[in-house]
């Protein structure tokens, strides 16, 4: 329920205030919806209702878990490593001596 008035209101509220952050604006989406009488709730719960009857006939046998693959896990591709030199100048750029002097 809350969804669909956040989809409802979301406009709304960006347009009154000079906020951009999607943080900033859902914390005072969610203050409205707490101060909204439980009738005016009880439309947007309404809404939900319907918007899952309308769910369970286009897609009868959906389910949240399809969202997520088991077992379809890709397999890791082990590098190719290309042998480093033991030479002097090539060193191992690592945090500690890459801003350092080399020698």
């Amino acid at each position: 329920a809350f969804m669909l008035y956040m989809k409802e209101m979301r406009a709304k509220v960006v347009a009154e205030c000079t906020l951009k952050e999607s943080a900033a604006i859902n914390q005072i989406l969610g203050r409205k919806w707490h101060s909204l009488s439980r009738e005016e709730q009880a439309k947007y719960y309404k809404k939900a209702r319907q918007e899952r009857q309308l769910h369970m006939q286009l897609y009868p046998g959906w389910s949240a878990r399809d969202n997520y693959g088991y077992g379809t896990k890709k397999k890791k591709r082990k590098k190719e490593r290309t042998p480093v030199e033991s030479g002097g100048n090539s060193m191992k750029k690592c945090r500690a001596r890459f801003g350092l002097d080399q020698p």
